[in-house]
């Protein structure tokens, strides 16, 4: 008498996983436990780096990946240049004193954010928090001079500092903005004065892209998050004159200076001469 092998399958709502078959209620599971953590964390984050920015008088140092800005904030903060790797969260201390104002003024608010493109949006965060709590004193925007010539560097930049004008534009006078020209010392360098009318060439290049995108979204479209709008896609005067920084609510400028060589003397000054407003 023979007998006949039988092969089992697995019923339709099971999946095959490493161990075995599992139920659709365990992926289900893993689902919402892994959803639950991304919002947690993002909200931790964004409550992090939110309650530093609207506990005192804040500085923000934002920029594009590689510029400088963690340097900057080391040099900053404990007085001397040590190594750095690219940022994935921001850095932040409460206790910042400005070296000719230690006895005159409070301790300040010092934010390093990421420059990453992925990881921007907590700068975005944490800048409209500061504006929410009229703690904002400057933004810091760090490029590397050096690399400026480069019309992909340029553009990221400018796209960089045209998204965070979007969010200071919105508050009536503005948001005061360095653009602090880093590695000047280099061959490469760009001067302060060429970056700034470079920046200015391509701001005007990026109004126009983004305006006629505006034209082709649905009026219901919108981004996730609230700075994200399709009326803050123009900055400047729409009177037909290409884009000026003087023409902004907010006062920006451009200053040479180098972690490296120790050339921040133009940085600090700015942000000292604020500090009492």
């Amino acid at each position: 008498m023979s007998t006949e092998e039988s092969s089992e399958t697995p019923s339709s709502g099971l999946v095959l996983g490493p161990s075995g078959y599992y139920p659709p209620v365990y992926i289900a599971a893993i689902v919402s436990v892994s959803i639950a953590a991304f919002v947690i964390y993002r909200h931790l984050f964004k409550s992090t780096s939110g309650g530093a920015a609207a506990a005192g008088p804040t500085y923000i140092l934002a920029g594009p990946s590689g510029s400088g800005k963690t340097a900057l904030y080391t040099l900053l903060r404990y007085g001397k240049k040590a190594p750095t790797l690219p940022s994935i969260e921001q850095n932040v201390t409460t206790n910042y004193r400005l070296p000719s104002l230690v006895e005159t003024t409070k301790p300040f608010v010092l934010i390093d954010t990421p420059g990453h493109q992925k990881l921007r949006h907590g700068t975005f965060d944490t800048i409209q928090v500061s504006l929410h709590a009229r703690t904002i004193h400057g933004v810091l925007f760090v490029v590397d001079a050096s690399a400026m010539s480069k019309p992909e560097k340029l553009r990221e930049a400018a796209e960089y500092l045209y998204d965070i004008l979007r969010i200071t534009e919105r508050v009536r006078g503005g948001t005061d903005i360095l653009i602090a020209a880093n590695k000047s010392e280099l061959f490469t360098a760009v001067p302060a004065k060429r970056l700034r009318s470079l920046l200015e060439t391509e701001f005007q290049k990026i109004r126009e892209s983004r305006a006629r995108t505006v034209g082709k979204v649905g009026s219901d479209e919108k981004d996730d998050d609230d700075y994200e709008d399709n009326a803050g896609s123009w900055l400047g005067l729409k009177d037909g004159k290409p884009f000026r920084f003087e023409d902004l609510e907010s006062d920006v400028i451009v200053v040479d200076g180098s972690v490296e060589s120790g050339k921040t003397s133009g940085w600090v000054n700015w942000m000292e001469e604020r500090a009492v407003n």
